[in-house]
């Protein structure tokens, strides 16, 4: 039982620096890896050679997001996207609400295949840019961008960190992903641009018809036609990865590559700009969960949870929603997914519960979680620093105030989703 309490105080440490944020989220689960290695090891529990089976176990996953990391950066110095995104806004005439549902999609366009720090990075220099020449204050716009990089992220096994974690965990193919949790993006997507366009008043035309040049943003036609190719070549193998057998990591890497030899990129100037820190979170933090699992923290909270749910297991689903959803709001959705991982596992064994409606759930309160709070998405935080930098700060209570509905709606919706899965 010293165990037990040994490795329940050091997962509550974790979380609560986590949450505070006092250090770098990598520091921090490199740091519980260790604690987790050294006590592990003098109860005789967990070694390091348990730590590296446990990292081996998940090779796939961390393989295929340092790929999914390396073929996206390549393929943002292409232009690629930027193309793709100013081709949706160019020719808009004058409409403002026309306007901003163009680029609110085009964020969730952009948030589906980069991560969702690259792709507010875009969208929001892109919005600065289209402020000044439109004499416009698009600031609440730009918080907007933020809450819809979340949604984007939903859309695909690419489009952040737990999707990938998920798919590989629970072997969930490219196009299965797809075809799940697009139609819920797309709904999402559209009631929350219904919900802005309302908020929007006393709106006046644009001042000039807003024409831009999308090949603006391409430097070199001929890579830019290398990645588009590339790019095609590698969501094709995706959507086929169930038909042709080739491992997802695989594809991600053998695309990183391609773009890498083709692009005429310096590689260690792509592999300078490429979230290793995230890579080093992943990998510790796999570390940290195998030590929770030898030593029976996470079992005994699973059947504590189990035997409360078993009045009526099917709340299971809509518990896991929101307690992914609010966890996410205050902590780094990685951490809560790979946590969350053994436990609806055992769940799903004990309660006899779908194991594949379990993991969406978790999916869709990780990704969506993030927008309660100013601090729950980097993408967020992204946004609010680009508008401190413009004299607007916005605080906790006003955030919540203002913006809390959105996600609210967000994981309502998702939950009813998830009871047409359950039914289906």
């Amino acid at each position: 039982m010293a165990i037990v309490i040994i490795f329940s105080l050091i997962f509550t440490l974790i979380l609560l620096l986590l949450f505070t944020g006092s250090y770098h989220r990598s520091v921090v689960a490199m740091l519980g890896a260790l604690l987790v290695i050294a006590f592990g090891w003098e109860y005789g529990i967990f070694s390091p050679q348990s730590a590296a089976d446990y990292v081996f176990k998940n090779a796939e996953t961390i393989v295929l997001v340092i790929g999914s990391m390396i073929l996206c950066e390549a393929l943002g110095r292409s232009g690629l996207f930027q193309f793709i995104g100013l081709s949706l806004i160019s020719n808009i005439g004058k409409s403002i609400r026309w306007f901003t549902a163009i680029m609110l999609l085009l964020t969730v366009i952009l948030s589906a295949f980069l991560n969702n720090i690259t792709a507010m990075l875009i969208i929001g220099a892109l919005t600065l840019s289209l402020e000044k020449r439109l004499e416009l204050d698009l600031s609440e716009l730009i918080i907007y961008e933020a809450i819809f990089t979340n949604i984007g992220g939903l859309m695909l096994m690419i489009s952040s960190i737990p999707n990938l974690i998920v798919a590989g965990e629970f072997g969930i193919g490219f196009s299965s992903f797809a075809a799940t949790c697009i139609p819920l993006t797309l709904l999402l997507t559209v009631v929350s641009i219904y919900l802005v366009i309302k908020r929007m008043k006393n709106v006046t035309p644009l001042k000039e018809d807003l024409e831009i040049n999308p090949w603006s943003a391409v430097k070199d036609k001929r890579i830019f036609y290398r990645a588009s190719l590339i790019f095609t070549l590698v969501m094709i193998l995706f959507v086929l990865n169930d038909v042709v057998h080739i491992g997802l990591g695989l594809i991600a890497i053998a695309g990183a590559t391609a773009m890498l030899i083709l692009s005429g990129e310096e590689p260690e100037s792509v592999f300078r700009d490429i979230d290793w820190g995230t890579i080093f979170f992943l990998v510790s933090f796999y570390v940290i969960i195998g030590g929770m699992e030898q030593s029976g923290v996470l079992t005994l909270f699973a059947q504590d949870l189990s035997m409360i749910l078993a009045i009526i297991p099917a709340i299971a689903y809509f518990l896991n929603i929101w307690i992914s959803g609010a966890a996410s709001a205050f902590i780094d959705n990685i951490p809560i997914t790979i946590t969350l991982i053994p436990i609806v596992k055992y769940l799903s064994s004990s309660l006899g519960l779908s194991l594949g409606v379990l993991a969406w759930s978790m999916v869709f309160g990780a990704n969506l979680g993030g927008n309660f709070t100013p601090i729950g998405s980097p993408s967020i935080i992204i946004a609010t620093g680009m508008l401190k930098k413009k004299g607007m700060n916005i605080g906790f209570h006003e955030w919540i105030k203002k913006y809390g509905i959105f996600p609210a709606i967000h994981l309502l919706l998702a939950s009813i989703y998830t009871v047409l899965l359950v039914v289906i």
